[in-house]
Formats: C-alpha cells, sequence, structure tokens
C-alpha cells in the first residue's frame, strides 16, 4: 500500500473504476440475474450461473482457474423481505470491488443468490441445493436466526461449508457446536437486550412485558431481558407470524398494565401489531428491536403512531469508510433504501471471507476459517473500505493485515463474532433519531 496514496484518493480511483464500466456489474461473473432483482425483488437464484464452477474447495495455493462459488441464502419473501434487497446490494458491492482486484487467489467470486422466504425449511433446501448443484466453498446467510441455525446445523456444518451471517442475531449462534464454520459481522442480541432493559430503567419505568417472535431469535432475546431488567416482567409473550389479527396476544401482553414494551419481531407481522396497539387505545410505550427500524417499517406502521418510540441497533461508524459506502451504495443503487446494518455488514461479510480465502492459499473451507481471524483482526495493517487489492498485495507480500469496513472493526472472537457499540435512537417527526451511544465495552 503507497503512503503517499491518501484514503481519498484510492475511494476516486476505485468509483472511477466502477462508473467506467472497465468491470462493471454486468460483466462479472454471476452478475445477470443479480441486476434483474432490482426491479422486483425476486430471489434471482434461477439465473445467476449455469454450474459450471468446478471449485472442489482443494485447489491448494494455485492462482487462476475457476470462479469461487459463494452460496447466498436470504429473504426476498417472506416476513423480512424488506431486508433481501439491500443485502444483496451491500454483497453486490463487495462482488464488484473484490473481482476489480483481480479476485482472492486471482480467482474471481460468483455468487449464487436463493430466497429464504424467511422459513427454516425453505432455507435448509436453498443451501442444499447451493452445496449440492453450485459446488459453493462458503455461504451467507440468513437473516432469521432460526433459518440462520437450521442452515448451519443441517447444511454448512455437515457439509463443512465456511458460514457467514449478516443478519442473525441470537445468542444461540455463539454456542452453537460448529467447529468454528459459522462467523457472523452482526453484533450478538445480548447486547440489544441490555441496552432494550436500559432505556427503560433510565425512563423510570419499574415494570414492562416482553413481545417476541416465537423463534430462536425472539425467544432468546426474551431470556437476555428478562435476566437484565432491573425491574418488574410482567410476562414473555410468544407469537407466530402471518396472522390477521393479534389482539389475543396484545390482551394477554398487557394484562398486568406494564409500563414499557419490549418488542423482538419481524416488520410485516410488526405493522399489525402495532397498528391493533394503536386502534385498541393500550397505550404506554414501546422499546423495538433493530429489526424494526426501517423507513419502511416507520412508513406503514404511521410516523404518528411510533412518534416517541424508543429503538436500538448498532451504531453506525462515522468514518470515511462509512460515508464512502453510503454514497457507493446510492450511487449504485439509487431508487433503493441502505438498510444498515445489513447492507454494510454484508458487504464486510464478503470481502472478509475473499480476505481469508487469499490467506489461506485454498478454497477449502477448514484451512479458510483458520484466517478469518488473522485478516479481520488486530495488530495488522489497516485495510479499509475500497483497499481489498490492497490487502491481496499485502498478504502476497508476507504482511498481517487488519480488515474494517464500512460496519466497523470487523474483529471476530473466539466465538466468530464481533462486538459494536450501541445506538439508542428515538421516532421523533417521522426518523429514527440518535439519542445515545453505549459503548461494547459496557456490555461484552
Amino acid at each position: 500500500m503507497s503512503n503517499d496514496t491518501t484514503f481519498a484518493e484510492r475511494i476516486k480511483r476505485r468509483r472511477f473504476v466502477r462508473l467506467s464500466g472497465a468491470v462493471g456489474a454486468g460483466a462479472l461473473a454471476g452478475c445477470s440475474s443479480q441486476e434483474e432483482l432490482q426491479g422486483d425483488g425476486g430471489d434471482g437464484g434461477d439465473g445467476s450461473s449455469d454450474g459450471s464452477d468446478s471449485d472442489d474447495g482443494g485447489d491448494g495455493g494455485a492462482s487462476g482457474g475457476d470462479p469461487i462459488g459463494v452460496g447466498v441464502v436470504i429473504p426476498f419473501s417472506g416476513d423480512l423481505s424488506d431486508f433481501g434487497q439491500p443485502m444483496l446490494n451491500g454483497l453486490q458491492l463487495a462482488l464488484e470491488d473484490i473481482n476489480a482486484a483481480g479476485g482472492p487467489l486471482g480467482r474471481e467470486i460468483e455468487l449464487f443468490d436463493e430466497d429464504s422466504e424467511t422459513n427454516s425449511t425453505a432455507g435448509v433446501n436453498a443451501a442444499n441445493s447451493l452445496v449440492n448443484t453450485q459446488n459453493v466453498s462458503g455461504l451467507i446467510g440468513a437473516v432469521s436466526s432460526g433459518v440462520t441455525i437450521s442452515i448451519a446445523q443441517s447444511v454448512t456444518i455437515p457439509n463443512d461449508i465456511l458460514h457467514i451471517t449478516s443478519a442473525s442475531s441470537s445468542p444461540t449462534i455463539s454456542t452453537l457446536d460448529d467447529d468454528d464454520l459459522v462467523f457472523r459481522t452482526r453484533t450478538n442480541d445480548r447486547f440489544v437486550a441490555q441496552v432494550m432493559a436500559r432505556i427503560i430503567e433510565e425512563e423510570g419505568a419499574d415494570s414492562a412485558a416482553v413481545l417476541y417472535i416465537n423463534n430462536d431469535f425472539g425467544a432468546a432475546l426474551a431470556d437476555t431481558f428478562e435476566e437484565t431488567f432491573s425491574g418488574t416482567t410482567t410476562t414473555t409473550v410468544g407469537y407466530e407470524s402471518g396472522q390477521s389479527s393479534y389482539q389475543q396476544v396484545l390482551s394477554e401482553l398487557y394484562a398486568d398494565d406494564p409500563e414499557f414494551i419490549a418488542y423482538a419481531g419481524y416488520p410485516e407481522s410488526g405493522t399489525t401489531i402495532l397498528n391493533q396497539w394503536n386502534e385498541e387505545g393500550y397505550g404506554g410505550n414501546w422499546v423495538l428491536h433493530t429489526s424494526l427500524l426501517s423507513q419502511d417499517f416507520l412508513n406503514n406502521v404511521g410516523a404518528d403512531i411510533l412518534n416517541g418510540m424508543y429503538g436500538v441497533r448498532t451504531l453506525p461508524p462515522t468514518g470515511d469508510a462509512t460515508s464512502s459506502f453510503e454514497e457507493d451504495y446510492a450511487d449504485a443503487y439509487p431508487d433503493a433504501d441502505l438498510f444498515s446494518p445489513y447492507s454494510w455488514n454484508s458487504y464486510d461479510a464478503l470481502i472478509s471471507y475473499a480476505l481469508a480465502v487469499h490467506h489461506a492459499g485454498t478454497t477449502d473451507p477448514n484451512t479458510v476459517k483458520e484466517s478469518m481471524r488473522p485478516v479481520s483482526n488486530p495488530n495488522g495493517e489497516t485495510v479499509s473500505y475500497g483497499e481489498v487489492g490492497d490487502g491481496f498485495d499485502l498478504i502476497d507480500d508476507g504482511t498481517t493485515i487488519d480488515y474494517s469496513g464500512p460496519s466497523g472493526q470487523v474483529n471476530y472472537d473466539d466465538n466468530g463474532d464481533v462486538a459494536s457499540d450501541m445506538a439508542i435512537v428515538q421516532v421523533q417527526d417521522g426518523e429514527f433519531v440518535d439519542q445515545e451511544t453505549i459503548p461494547a465495552s459496557d456490555l461484552v
């Protein structure tokens, strides 16, 4: 990495390469179906490749050759469909950067995406198809922790496939018997639950109830909240998504008149729940999980209904990497939402995988997993957003690197987790406005 080339100059050079069409999205392997997705939000899984990837995961240190297949299982339908396209967009930006830099081991990466449908059975079937038909060496997905856990236990772990999730947050993922094959660029929900409890305590409330979607993600957060909250947890109520009415759920939730509701759910069912809460005049206040903090959700429920509610999300970094990513995202997808942290965490998931493959000298997942931490954790030469090519060069030179990207530091701990500072937000005048930052060091 040249010392006399500034970060801004490298970003500018990177943008020129993208916008000039030297390595345009349409020219990249596996991108044709992704482009078709921008208008319709479909899964794109049946046009992205002819299945010719012959990588057997045991290529040693050979450079050049067939593309490296990476599977993507994310929701384009179901309760979490809001997240699929922003995540795919982030992955697409990473793909362009990686392949423009020559790719790990001199090989391009090829993405094969499938719709998880926010459903464990569909997600497992999609992952099996990617592993058995496309011979992918790594897999990114899903969003729902329940779907991610099912894929890990049924597909990626048994088949020795490296698995990165950029969105699932259940604490259960940290303790999977995964032979160190599962990583994530999204913070563990233990942090979110602790901050939700802190908000309610700081508001002077002595009682709260927990509403959670009845899956691994929701149940784990409910347990952590109840363990953390110093007041009285009046009840914890699980619910199933897809119902037309949640009146019985709301009645049970408010049976003991809690002052606050800590809510861990998904946008589609959450829209129905909060509209019915408002219509029935239950009162009180709510604290919303990260998964509900999209502008689409706010618009669908109504800013007047959500006004004054609190939420918890990972704190967006404020450096050049984050702002440059947001600008590039807006340039590439002017009509698409940037849903952080899902968009930029997806970018960082694919970049860290590519650097690990290059460091390992092979796509063999059991070797690549040993390189995930060395390329991303501290005490190396800093490699940031738009610098993946510099990362490849430094690795070739035998230099230790420390990748950080638009999501911030990507420091994988012993469980394959990352830790992020948390932001408390509040809905004000139709926007989520940051109120306070809670350092990760206060929550570990």
